[in-house]
């Protein structure tokens, strides 16, 4: 029993190291470590280790290194390794997720799977699936381990998306812009996302997305029922999302905002994107059958990427069609002519990074506007102030409006504390690393709970509250700072991730909700109506209607 063990691991943890980390030598190191692991744990029962709360401290030493440190005049502290490291019990084949198998946790419920685990075991715990991952909640150590030097940050691919785009190779390139590594990934970086990073291409599109932003406005008043509710928000959230990154990308307004009609195409487009993010935040659990076997989740994963493609590169194609007839130059034109353009990439490569770029903007930018409106439905002196902020656009916002509304970007950036989209960050350690206490090795999977970091007393005050008003300073009646509010846990609020592998469109996101908040506290006062665990229930069940109030303002 104790070779299929070691043979299965070996297989497993081999492949998926070598395949996406740069550091060979140092991660069969860590795969030795591994294998010599699991065998001590079968001579000892092979029962894995269990631990119900935090370990001694990790200073403590062995006789012998008691001894000469003695003999030295002083105590050498000893650190331990990635196996001593605390964490529920760990078994052959399914490592720590009999949790789920047991009931004991629940997939749909996983952010409070994660802060059941920081609460029973401490600021770093250890998880194990096919591989060892090391969970990190501790601030010190997410800085370090984020803000590493790197030229070519590795995180973990999106291993579903890849499965299913080696399958397709008559779509896809050999790879793409989520799963990319290294100079390949910096590449189609530079080549499809420049556009959506300058500075002076998003500030010419600001006028566009004022008239977006008008649009559904008008379509929020269309489609209210008699007392002003919205029933299921995040149809018109995707549709703006939609509306705005194909006018950014591609240069053309849709018209999903300024009709009545329902476009059945559009309809399954938002409903594919939003099934396929559950179904990957699905494929990262259990056990992973998919992989070998097409299992339903595969089978409908499969079906929603189907529908993005083919309904995404019609969108792409008849844009490309209106390019080469009218010839036009400006900014907003320049990203989609720019990718088209591109020299050292194919034409596959090229339209999958356009569908990545406009599904990803569609899924993000929806998400974090309903968390924003949520929390701005708590306080209505919140959205007072906010319309306040923008009483003297009575036409279109501009950059400078963007730039001096302080109050809004604070309660943008408390959302983005409080109420992220991405919960956690992922990344391959690429030295090796001694964090809490532990020597971790390259090659480690670690994962950054930046949320559960936000939301904790240590980093910020009143941590469970949305409270704006931590982001901005004190001044007198001269403007002068008097006082420079800084909260210990501010370089974690990282909601886009950070440096190089940090999302490409924050700066539009921040842009585009500014915008739309403004334009909705000018004309409304909203009431969120949801029952549902708005943190991320609604980010796993597709179908979850979100219900806002839109009450005209007096």
């Amino acid at each position: 029993m104790s070779v299929t063990i070691v043979l299965f691991y070996t297989f497993v943890t081999l492949f998926m190291f070598l395949s996406y980390n740069p550091k060979p030598k140092k991660i069969i190191e860590s795969i030795r470590s591994f294998l010599l692991h699991l065998l001590h744990l079968n001579g000892d029962g092979g029962g894995g280790v269990q631990s119900d709360g935090p370990r001694s401290s990790p200073t403590t030493c062995t006789r012998s290194e008691a001894e000469n440190g003695e003999n030295d005049g002083e105590r050498v502290p000893q650190v331990k390794s990635i196996w001593e490291i605390p964490g529920p019990r760990r078994l052959p084949l399914i490592g720590t997720k009999w949790l789920y198998f047991t009931g004991r946790q629940r997939y749909s419920k996983v952010h409070e799977a994660f802060l059941d685990l920081h609460r029973r075991y401490g600021k770093i715990v250890l998880d194990v699936d096919t591989v060892p991952i090391v969970n990190l909640f501790d601030r010190a150590d997410m800085e370090k381990v984020l803000r590493y030097p790197s030229r070519y940050p590795f995180r973990p691919p999106t291993e579903i998306i890849e499965l299913y785009r080696r399958s397709r190779p008559d779509r896809f390139g050999v790879t793409n812009l989520i799963n990319a590594q290294g100079e390949k990934w910096h590449e189609l970086r530079l080549k499809l996302t420049s556009g959506i990073t300058s500075r002076r291409i998003l500030q010419s599109f600001i006028p566009s997305v004022n008239e977006i932003c008008e649009d559904f406005v008008d379509l929020v008043r269309r489609q209210r029922a008699e007392d002003g509710t919205i029933y299921n928000f995040q149809d018109i959230a995707n549709s703006v999302g939609l509306e705005i990154i194909c006018c950014l990308v591609l240069g053309r307004r849709m018209g999903y905002l300024t009709t009545d009609r329902r476009n059945e195409k559009f309809i399954r487009l938002a409903e594919a994107v939003k099934e396929s993010f559950v179904y990957i935040s699905q494929s990262y659990y259990g056990f992973k059958l998919w992989k070998y076997v097409p299992t339903r989740l595969y089978h409908n994963f499969v079906r929603c990427e189907e529908i993005i493609y083919d309904t995404i590169a019609e969108i792409v194609y008849e844009a490309l069609e209106e390019e080469q007839l009218n010839c036009p130059d400006n900014d907003v034109k320049h990203i989609f002519i720019s990718i088209l353009q591109s020299q050292g990439l194919d034409t596959k490569e090229k339209i999958s990074g356009i569908i990545d770029l406009i599904t990803s903007a569609i899924e993000t930018l929806s998400n974090t506007l309903s968390f924003l409106l949520h929390n701005l439905s708590q306080s209505v002196e919140h959205q007072r102030t906010i319309a306040h902020e923008f009483a003297h656009c009575t036409k279109s916002i501009t950059n400078e409006d963007l730039v001096a509304a302080s109050f809004t970007k604070a309660c943008i950036q408390e959302s983005y504390r409080i109420s992220p989209t991405t919960p956690c960050l992922a990344r391959f350690l690429e030295e090796d690393f001694q964090l809490s206490g532990y020597h971790l090795k390259a090659g480690t999977l670690v994962l950054c709970h930046t949320r559960i970091a936000c939301q904790s007393e240590e980093n910020f005050q009143q941590a469970d509250r949305f409270l704006p008003e931590r982001w901005l300073d004190q001044r007198d009646e001269n403007d002068n700072v008097v006082y420079k509010r800084q909260e210990p846990g501010a370089p974690i609020v990282l909601p886009f991730g950070i440096g190089r592998r940090m999302c490409p469109g924050q700066k539009i996101v921040d842009i585009e909700l500014t915008l739309l908040i403004a334009k909705i506290f000018q004309n409304f006062e909203i009431e969120y109506r949801s029952p549902l665990d708005t943190q991320f229930q609604f980010l796993l069940a597709p179908r979850t209607p979100i219900e806002i109030r839109f009450r005209d303002r007096q």
